[in-house]
């Protein structure tokens, strides 16, 4: 999906779901990461999570610079779940230690 079709997908979507955007790296190619939805930020731009996290404003998605597609990798979606879990949790453990 792209465009508009894109944003109003994101606009509903839920934080925490997971799907995959087709980054542009040339004119005719694309690299497709499977993400984690984390919200918006302060400023409404678009919060991913994958390995690391990205942020993609609505004017740039917009343009059509980027699509997004409801299937994903479940294999990547499993790496990104269990680094956030890892990730609460030790966040967690340390709030635990303080008291």
């Amino acid at each position: 999906m792209k465009e508009d079709e894109a944003i109003n997908y994101l606009e509903t979507l839920e934080v925490g779901t997971f799907l995959t955007v087709n980054i542009p790296i040339s004119a005719s190619e694309n690299i497709p990461v499977t993400a984690m939805y984390a919200g918006k930020d302060k400023d409404g731009r678009y919060e991913f999570l994958d390995t690391g996290e990205f942020i993609l404003s609505k004017d740039f998605l917009e343009k059509g610079k980027i699509s997004i597609e409801k299937e994903f990798d479940d294999e990547s979606a499993m790496k990104i779940h269990t680094r956030i879990r890892k990730e609460f949790e030790k966040k967690h453990t340390k709030n635990r230690d303080a008291r």
